[in-house]
């Protein structure tokens, strides 16, 4: 209609009502683009709260996941340590409890974090929008932690290889389901998993004089041991240091106000 109108007005050479109809539509079209950048920007804000929101879960929930497995590292850490303290004659141990010990020692929890919200703000272009530069660069050094953690628990050395290849199966087996991980659930979910200690479990002593002496046979034992337990060191510095970035960052968002929200 506009159109037409500017076609007529130009027919009968009326250039002010041109003009008039030139400023309507350049007009039109700058309230439509604002109108339109003022919708979006109210969908990228609200999705923000959103993810803002899903992240504060997620982040208290790796908090959770990472303590409980520093605890579980702790444990098996104990327990190597038991087992080493016989090896070097220090604590001497029944040969019940240091199969029990050395295998305990070989338990692993690899679960990873999940990253699954701040995977999605990326994707959406929205990751500014998690707060000012500060709280961005906590976030950055969180999932940072995050990789580092996951390559420190999923590594192992020769100990664990050794042992599980030395000790008979049924004594394996019967450690693990008596004293082995049991699921650690959080408002109805599973959030990691933990050792049963003390285990108060005994086995046949005919099955506890082989595999000792089987176990005890493992060439170097004490230092593939030793070596092993120290690796435990490193796995429970990166999952402490875990626990805490996400508490620091999970905390940072519930007192930074969400971006373009003021």
């Amino acid at each position: 209609m506009v159109v037409r109108r500017i076609r007529e007005h130009v027919t009968t050479q009326n250039w002010f009502a041109v003009g008039i109809d030139l400023v309507i539509v350049v007009v039109g079209v700058f309230l439509g683009t604002q109108v339109n950048n003022w919708n979006e920007e109210r969908l990228n804000r609200d999705r923000a709260a959103d993810y803002r929101s899903r992240l504060v879960e997620e982040l208290d929930f790796n908090a959770r996941q990472y303590a409980l497995q520093h605890a579980y590292y702790r444990q098996a850490k104990a327990y190597g340590l038991q087992a080493l303290d016989d090896l070097a004659g220090r604590t001497p141990l029944e040969d019940n409890d240091f199969l029990i010990a050395a295998y305990q020692l070989t338990q692993m929890d690899t679960t990873r974090a999940k990253t699954g919200v701040y995977d999605e703000m990326k994707g959406s272009g929205l990751v500014d929008r998690l707060g000012d530069p500060e709280t961005q660069a906590v976030a950055s050094d969180f999932y940072l932690t995050v990789e580092v953690a996951q390559r420190s628990v999923e590594a192992t050395f020769p100990y664990r290889t050794l042992l599980r290849e030395a000790m008979p199966y049924p004594v394996q087996s019967r450690i693990r389901d008596a004293c082995g991980d049991r699921n650690v659930f959080y408002q109805k979910r599973l959030v990691g998993i933990r050792l049963v200690v003390p285990c108060m479990l005994i086995i046949d002593p005919v099955e506890v004089a082989t595999a000792t002496k089987s176990v005890r046979a493992i060439p170097d034992l004490e230092r593939q041991m030793t070596r092993y337990v120290a690796s435990l060191d490193e796995k429970l510095v990166n999952l402490a240091l875990g626990a805490q970035q996400a508490r620091d960052f999970r905390n940072r968002l519930l007192g930074d106000p969400l971006p373009g929200s003021t």
